[in-house]
């Protein structure tokens, strides 16, 4: 291609002119420079300048879709070696790309093999463990009051909430000894629950949460496996604690989030609102809005990020930032409730991007494999390959 239909091609795309065909072959012409580092001065700074301005359409798109409140998959970038990433091309927003060719995409992907094996995404489903051993499955249980515990009532709502609050007319619902529940979401499961204090808690998939059914003393202890969302309930008299294996994260009322699965390398605290205290070991740190606590062993590292990419599942998003595939897949493993498994040599480049949780696992799948990334679909399993 000449230069100057290449300069063509660019203006076209950034001007939102280009069929799905011209960003394709965009695409393709960028991602054969870099592979041969075959950039000249010009082509070099035609680069930088639609990193520069792809970046900006990609915020300026996630930002307008969530706005409208209108259900949009964003196509992911893909950095190819890091360093000097070809962003231009990968830096695509599918809020008109995919809006442009979702019913031509929607037939193509039907035909493919990976629809064969199609998988729902996760949705509200869970399991209470009451103090006797009792087990409730609350996405069947019936709307309403599910238990009664001493003077304390246990109650499913319609919106997939689980309630605990004193009965009426009970002035100590603390009476007796202290006694425990624990709710449980499998993979691919979600759901709320509305603790004794008022505090509420998102439970996302393969999580579980044990706390008392009442909170006596002078302390609010809970404890937690996977990943959840907190936002506790102020009482300056009453410290709140989650303990997540030798990890304590203490607060007095304040907007947090703790990944804490078994599979991923470190335990992750992330604050969006008021102050909280690590303690892991002889460690301690305190956070401040914005900012994540990472726990490896007794180590704590503290840096700045934007904590609500931590919270996006709550939200109803994968957010991937920077996120290899193996880490991709993690998440896609316990929302859809499948199998990964990899063939070959899968490439370690870095994913950015957001895609709703509520679609099919084909249509995330197919995102993805705009990046050249393949799948192949059995039953509950997906191979990975290059």
């Amino acid at each position: 291609m000449q230069k100057q239909e290449f300069q063509q091609l660019i203006d076209k795309y950034l001007n939102g002119q280009a069929t799905a065909d011209e960003v394709q072959l965009l695409m393709e012409l960028f991602d054969n420079a870099q592979t041969n580092n075959d950039w000249d001065e010009q082509t070099l700074g035609v680069k930088h300048e639609l990193e520069d301005k792809m970046l900006q359409r990609l915020q300026s798109a996630v930002q307008q879709s969530q706005a409208e409140h209108q259900p949009k998959i964003f196509r992911l970038l893909a950095f190819r070696n890091v360093a000097a990433a070809v962003i231009g091309l990968m830096v695509i927003s599918a809020g008109a790309y995919y809006s442009m060719q979702r019913k031509a995409t929607d037939k193509a992907v039907a035909n493919k093999a990976v629809v064969k094996h199609d998988a729902d995404p996760g949705k509200n489903q869970a399991v209470l463990t009451l103090d006797n051993g009792e087990k409730v499955v609350l996405d069947s249980a019936r709307i309403g009051t599910i238990a009664q515990k001493r003077n304390v009532s246990i109650t499913k709502t319609k919106d997939g909430q689980l309630v605990y609050q004193a009965s009426r007319g009970s002035d100590s619902p603390a009476n007796g000894p202290v006694t425990y529940n624990t709710i449980s979401t499998p993979r691919g499961g979600q759901y709320q629950v509305i603790l004794p204090d008022g505090s509420i808690v998102w439970l996302n998939a393969a999580s579980s949460l044990k706390f008392p059914t009442a909170f006596t003393g002078n302390q609010r202890h809970v404890e937690l496996t996977g990943e959840a969302y907190f936002e506790v309930a102020k009482n300056p008299s009453k410290p709140f604690a989650v303990n997540v294996g030798a990890l304590n994260v203490k607060v007095l009322g304040t907007h947090f989030n703790i990944n804490a699965y078994t599979d991923e390398d470190n335990i992750k605290t992330t604050l969006l609102e008021g102050l909280v205290q690590l303690t892991s070991g002889n460690s301690h740190s305190l956070l401040k809005p914005d900012e994540q606590g990472i726990v490896k062993g007794d180590n704590i590292q503290v840096v700045e990020v934007d904590a609500q990419r931590a919270v996006a599942w709550k939200n109803g998003f994968f957010d991937f930032n920077r996120a290899t595939i193996r880490d991709i897949m993690k998440q896609l493993s316990r929302w859809y409730n499948i199998e990964v498994v990899y063939k070959g040599k899968v490439s370690d480049d870095e994913f950015m991007g957001r895609i709703e949780r509520s679609v099919k696992l084909s249509q995330v799948l197919h995102v993805l494999e705009l990046s050249r990334v393949h799948f192949k679909v059995e039953d509950k399993k997906i191979t990975v390959s290059p």
